[in-house]
């Protein structure tokens, strides 16, 4: 299994995800063009991508989607929950959308997709599964269940969120409501709410977090990377001898992570 962020950010996020039966994308929020040229970087055809999988429909996750999913007619798969929003807001795409209910097959790839909390909308992380292999995609979501900690345990690679500080959120321009939607259990995880989950992770045996989903504007990437290191290793956690920490980028493609079957 190969893996790589393409992009993170409220401006835009999109991750690739192979093996050696299946290509898919999990969200474009970025343009296509975009898409296009990160993938050929990594010898990627797109016109080989098997599915692009949606987490919710905010435009930061789906901008870019319709272009692609039409220029090289890919299969859209989302929870059957969003298949009306996204009809009506991918126009063309209509034949494309798959909506589903459970887990499903991408290929040889088992997707395990589960609900997490963010807004008012229906919002969807995945584990995305090869053999004893797998990788975890999850963010935008304001705390983190038992329930959803159970889906994405034990993963080789998290992509988790952290998009805030909250003193940089408390001095940033948004407005108050805003700010309190941000904090609020429908809204994003804060450095701290990150490092907490990555503690446990840390014990279940996952060996790589990508710290994922930044805020620009309350929050940095050394932050972000500071607070959970310092978090996890006042707990006895060693960055990189214990657990590996990396962190995504809004405007660059990020590490490409090989995961092995035993």
């Amino acid at each position: 299994m190969r893996v790589c962020n393409l992009a993170s950010g409220s401006k835009g996020n999109c991750t690739y995800v192979e093996s050696d039966g299946a290509r898919l994308l999990v969200d474009i929020g970025v343009t296509a063009k975009y898409v296009v040229d990160n993938l050929t970087e990594l010898n990627v055809d797109p016109s080989t991508i098997d599915a692009i999988l949606i987490t919710h429909e905010h435009s930061d996750h789906i901008k870019g989607v319709q272009i692609f999913a039409k220029k090289y007619s890919i299969k859209i798969f989302c929870a059957e929950v969003l298949k009306e929003c996204l009809t009506n807001q991918l126009v063309g795409c209509e034949h494309l959308i798959c909506g589903y209910s459970t887990e499903f097959y991408v290929g040889d790839l088992r997707v395990i997709p589960f609900p997490v909390s963010h807004d008012s909308v229906a919002c969807f992380g995945y584990r995305i599964i090869d053999g004893d292999a797998s990788v975890s995609l999850v963010t935008d979501l304001g705390f983190c269940p038992e329930a959803v900690f159970k889906m994405i345990k034990s993963s080789a690679i998290v992509y988790l969120e952290a998009n805030y500080d909250p003193e940089m959120l408390f001095a940033c321009s948004y407005p108050p409501f805003l700010k309190k939607r941000i904090m609020g259990n429908s809204g994003h995880l804060s450095n701290k709410d990150c490092a907490l989950i990555a503690e446990k992770l840390a014990y279940s045996g996952t060996r790589q977090i990508v710290l994922s989903h930044i805020s620009e504007n309350s929050n940095t990437q050394f932050l972000a990377y500071t607070t959970v290191k310092n978090y996890l290793e006042s707990k006895g956690v060693i960055v990189g001898q214990n657990i590996r920490l990396d962190v995504a980028s809004q405007n660059c493609r990020g590490t490409i992570y090989k995961i092995k079957n035993k």
